[in-house]
């Protein structure tokens, strides 16, 4: 029971649950701090294939390699995110509620990065400067945002905790929906992130992080199978 604010009950229980929280909120400021190693480390390893993506996307089209925009993210603060680009240049303004693979803004290696998810390692930055996560709810384009705010309830949730590299949406879902669909589908997506957001922890997110891993290599091994 409760009285003016002040928790009632065994002493031994209260000293164990403030205890168990302060253990719970050790490990997140060290995982904290580790992602960042983490993702500095993958940038290392991975810049051999980001280098060939780079010159990938810049002979398929003109325009820079990274695509810079800002979203919002942990408090709703705006951030800037990079990501490969994978469409022609400017036609951001024209899919700003979301784009599928079959758009044809989307260039040819546009389609292949998408699909493998390749686009979204330039993030691994964004994880560096502490802007994202590695795990959280995915970061969205202000106008996208903007339109869910008012048909999801308690949307704005989201924004609770840093975006994330990768989430249960991330794996599960492997195109956007767009039109009436659009909504749908971001239910179903903010369901995952709400139980992520009410039980967020360590291992949780090593999870995550594993099944991310498994997912790419289902898509890379189906993808070497198709071509």
């Amino acid at each position: 029971m409760s009285y003016s604010g002040f928790q009632l009950g065994h002493p031994n229980l209260i000293l164990a649950s403030n205890a168990t929280t302060k253990n719970e909120r050790f490990a997140h400021k060290v995982w904290g701090t580790s992602q960042r190693l983490v993702a500095s480390i993958a940038l290392i390893i991975l810049s051999p294939i980001i280098t060939v993506m780079w010159l990938l996307v810049k002979v398929s089209s003109p325009g820079p390699f990274l695509f810079k925009q800002q979203r919002p993210g942990m408090n709703g603060s705006t951030f800037t995110v990079y990501k490969m680009r994978t469409m022609q240049s400017g036609s951001e303004k024209e899919t700003a509620l979301g784009v599928t693979n079959s758009n044809p803004q989307v260039t040819a290696i546009g389609k292949i990065l998408r699909a493998l998810k390749l686009d979204e390692l330039p993030q691994l930055w964004n994880v560096v400067s502490g802007s994202m996560a590695l795990v959280g709810p995915r970061p969205l384009p202000i106008p996208l945002d903007q339109e869910l705010r008012t048909k999801i309830p308690n949307f704005k949730r989201r924004y609770e905790v840093r975006p994330g590299l990768t989430s249960i949406g991330q794996i599960c879902v492997h195109d956007n929906a767009l039109g009436d669909a659009l909504v749908e589908d971001w239910e179903l997506r903010f369901e995952g992130e709400l139980h992520y957001l009410e039980n967020r922890s360590v291992s949780y997110d090593f999870l995550m992080i594993l099944m991310t891993i498994l997912y790419l290599f289902k898509k890379l091994t189906s993808f070497n199978e198709k071509n």
